[in-house]
């Protein structure tokens, strides 16, 4: 069994902090998961997901406070890239484990399953907020919608491109 690594204090969290919580997240999935809670095992996956979802916020200035900002977080990354295997561990978290700690209607297996997709995209996603912020262009309502909501700019538009994503932190958003 893996060693669990301690909680970092309270208050603001580093990268470093909220890669800590997150691979405890991991750990607690597989130990509730072998004791058959399949609501919190699916909650501790959603939760490993969340913790670099919300450090790619802070590292573009995004607002990361609710629940609707980390969906729109986790949605924004997935039209951003161009991994599969990103976007299926992510909506796969999602949807099966976060969904199902308030549903109870998954089975251990897709609990496994959806875990060791997580798992197998940690590293991707740990290692996005050292990464700088692709380019993007709002192509959509929704993505309108998503990112006057993250960057608080209700002046963007459909069309408007960015160099650094809507980055509030990286240089000029309309390049």
């Amino acid at each position: 069994m893996l060693a669990v690594p301690d909680l970092p204090e309270p208050g603001e969290q580093s990268l470093d902090d909220r890669r800590q919580i997150s691979r405890r997240f991991i750990i607690h999935a597989r130990e509730e998961l072998e004791k058959g809670h399949r609501l919190q095992a699916g909650e501790k996956a959603w939760g490993a997901v969340v913790q670099p979802l919300k450090a790619i916020a802070e590292q573009r200035g995004w607002r990361h406070q609710s629940h609707r900002d980390i969906h729109y977080v986790g949605l924004q990354i997935l039209a951003e890239s161009p991994n599969v295997d990103l976007q299926d561990a992510i909506s796969e978290a999602y949807r099966v484990g976060h969904e199902n700690f308030y549903e109870n209607h998954r089975h251990p297996e897709e609990l496994a399953e959806m875990l060791d997709k997580v798992e197998d995209v940690m590293p991707i996603l740990e290692s996005m907020p050292e990464a700088p912020p692709r380019p993007f262009t709002i192509a959509s309502n929704a993505q309108l919608r998503r990112l006057r909501s993250l960057t608080g700019n209700e002046s963007l538009q459909l069309g408007d491109a960015s160099a650094v994503g809507f980055s509030l932190k990286h240089g000029s958003v309309n390049e």
